[in-house]
């Protein structure tokens, strides 16, 4: 029987990532080490109002950009971003530094798995030390565009306009047309397209940009279906990874980590597609400086109800294939609120305190179909089912729709290796394994996504497909300090990739025998 020290191998795999990776960012594409790259402060490239000074810019990975400044990329503008690119942000409490995409402006950060672009703190050193406590070092991105929103007038917050259809963005100063979003009712662009954002990591941000607002790690306001975002990361922001206020934008291969509030948000009438989504919170509950996340995902229509009775759509987006693991038996894995509709299918959560959590309002669309949670599989979740605070009694029509829909219940460590042990610098002595092992019965599936031009058709349960290398190696921070699971990281033969060969791998191979892999 071959046996593996699991703790030595991935101590050892670590500290050999963050030697191979500190400074050679974008070496695959020619780019120098970061620090023989000269410096280049954003403030140089904008005029007197922060607005970008050219129609077009481009950030060359051959310097290291220090953003110094707040950034406006304004209608008729844009910023190129090129592969291998690292942009360092100085900390500037209470006016944070953020690059800021308006409406009818685009970005194009176009990065490749070998060479990703990386936004980060101005202290990090890119060698994955950098501790995941270290949130709101910086603003982050913000896109804005012109696609639908449900905002209202009526709304009467400070977010809202004069016009219905058109909002002030979350954590900035209203009264400057930079920063709106959305489009007066009829005159929407559904397939707006801000630019693309691909192999884009976002580190070490959410600090305060306004009186009382931290901002996340990707704000996306109105952006329409045009936009193409995928395979991005957002690591220790100190608001939400992932917020959508509206908009139509699709999004795929993203990752968020050890940030302060949801890992995915979306409200005011979001109608876009979500593939492939990897979430990890901090493994300290204790409520202070390492305590971090809060729900899954939070779902939401809008705040006002006034909105749905003006011509206001819901929120109804379409996720497939998610993998969120909670810090320590808290929070939702899905807060379904405020009038919110959609789907979310072919999902893993772990170690959340309630699964799927819905408002009385909510659950009447649940139980229509109007919205739906189906074949997911709570991992260690302690009430996988609850609706205005109630948990249904066993055998009644809400638990068994729960189940009837394919939804599954399963203990600790059953699917996913869902705990781990971090220590100081981002050092690991035990690593999370997201990637459930080939054949696992709770990561089968019977539904296929749609064939649609958006979606993959994967056919399994979580982000990762089971038994493979995760597509998280390469570019992402997670996979530098050891949030994933790397195809190393077990022997052959190691299928439930725990660092040893055995009776429970030789299971696993039984039971998976003559079944056809996807």
């Amino acid at each position: 029987m071959k046996h593996v020290n699991r703790t030595l191998l991935v101590a050892g795999l670590v500290a050999a990532g963050h030697a191979a990776t500190a400074q050679s960012v974008g070496s695959a594409c020619g780019c120098p080490d970061v620090s023989a790259r000269p410096q280049v402060l954003l403030s140089t490239l904008v005029d007197g109002n922060n607005n970008l000074s050219s129609a077009a810019t481009t950030l060359s990975c051959a310097n290291l950009y220090i953003l110094n400044t707040r950034v406006y990329v304004n209608n008729g503008q844009d910023l190129f971003i090129e592969p291998g690119t690292v942009i360092k942000a100085n900390s500037n409490p209470g006016a944070a530094h953020a690059i800021i995409v308006s409406r009818g402006g685009q970005i194009w950060a176009n990065g490749s798995e070998a060479c990703p672009i990386i936004m980060t703190a101005a202290a990090d050193p890119l060698d994955g030390t950098y501790s995941v406590l270290n949130r709101g070092q910086w603003g982050s991105l913000i896109v804005l565009g012109r696609a639908y929103t449900n905002k209202r007038t009526a709304d009467g917050d400070p977010t809202a306009t004069a016009t219905d259809g058109v909002g002030t963005i979350e954590g900035l100063a209203p009264g400057d047309n930079r920063h709106l979003y959305g489009m007066p009712i009829g005159q929407e662009m559904n397939d707006d397209n801000s630019g693309v954002l691909r192999y884009v990591s976002l580190r070490h941000g959410g600090q305060i940009i306004g009186a009382n607002n931290e901002i996340n790690g990707l704000t996306l306001g109105g952006v329409g279906k045009g936009t193409s975002i995928d395979h991005v990361e957002v690591i220790s922001n100190l608001d939400d990874g992932f917020e959508m206020f509206g908009g139509t934008v699709d999004l795929k291969n993203l990752v968020a980590a050890h940030c302060d509030d949801d890992y995915i948000d979306w409200d005011q009438g979001y109608n876009g597609r979500l593939q492939f989504i990897y979430g990890i919170q901090g493994p300290d509950n204790s409520g202070g400086a390492n305590n971090q996340g809060d729900n899954a995902f939070e779902c939401d229509s809008d705040d006002a109800a006034t909105n749905f009775g003006n011509g206001g759509l819901r929120s109804t987006p379409v996720v497939y294939n998610a993998t969120i693991i909670a810090r320590n038996l808290n929070d939702e894995a899905l807060e379904m609120k405020e009038r919110t509709q959609g789907k979310v299918i072919n999902s893993i959560f772990a170690r959340f305190a309630r699964g799927l959590n819905m408002t009385t309002e909510c659950a009447g669309f649940w139980n229509a179909n109007q919205m739906e949670v189906r074949n997911c599989t709570f991992q260690e979740v302690g009430t996988p089912l609850r609706i205005n605070n109630v948990v249904p009694a066993p055998g009644s029509p809400e638990q068994t729709k729960f189940a009837a829909d394919g939804n599954l219940s399963v203990g600790a460590n059953a699917l996913i290796d869902a705990t781990y042990t971090m220590g100081a610098n981002n050092s690991l002595t035990d690593r999370v394994n997201p990637v459930p092992a080939a054949g696992a019965v709770a990561a089968q599936t019977t539904l296929t996504p749609p064939v649609d031009g958006f979606f993959t058709g994967a056919k399994y349960r979580g982000a990762f497909q089971p038994g493979a290398t995760p597509w998280t190696e390469g570019w992402t921070l997670a996979a530098q300090i050891g949030l994933d699971v790397a195809a190393s990281a077990g022997c052959t033969g190691d299928l439930n990739r725990d660092g040893l060969v055995n009776t429970t791998d030789f299971g696993l191979f039984v039971n998976a025998f003559g079944t056809t892999c996807y």
